[in-house]
């Protein structure tokens, strides 16, 4: 008898890379992440509140939507670094923009600061899967 190798993946092929669920969910995890690593302002402890999590989710929620309105007019079938963290920072910003006022002047400031760790998580994340594929 032959084995039904069926992975997750597998049975709902939206969800592999050449979709648009997986970076969505990727994209908001990483601007969840950074907003909420941001607005603590270094003080991590005192971010666990309902209200910093609520703010990080609209920030992720957002970044999600623009991500997946970049993507959709885009060739999917590159992939490359410089791409993941350009959609990385490019849509936490706009998160981070409707999320919440600036926590520090001038208002652009922390958007932009979101952005940047955004990217380096997307980088990071990149380079994670390349090593992950090549062990």
């Amino acid at each position: 008898m032959s084995s039904l190798k069926l992975s997750v993946l597998d049975a709902f092929g939206e969800l592999r890379a050449s979709g648009l669920v997986r970076p969505a969910a990727e994209k908001f995890a990483g601007a969840w992440l950074a907003c909420f690593l941001v607005m603590a302002r270094g003080n991590i402890f005192a971010a666990f509140s309902l209200e910093h999590m609520l703010l990080a989710t609209v920030c992720g929620s957002v970044g999600a939507v623009v991500t997946v309105l970049l993507l959709a007019q885009m060739d999917r079938t590159i992939d490359s670094v410089t791409r993941q963290a350009t959609i990385s920072a490019i849509a936490t910003f706009v998160g981070d923009i409707f999320a919440h006022p600036s926590h520090f002047p001038p208002q652009w400031a922390e958007p932009v600061v979101t952005a940047a760790v955004s990217a380096a998580i997307a980088i990071a994340l990149w380079h994670a899967k390349r090593w992950v594929r090549s062990a």
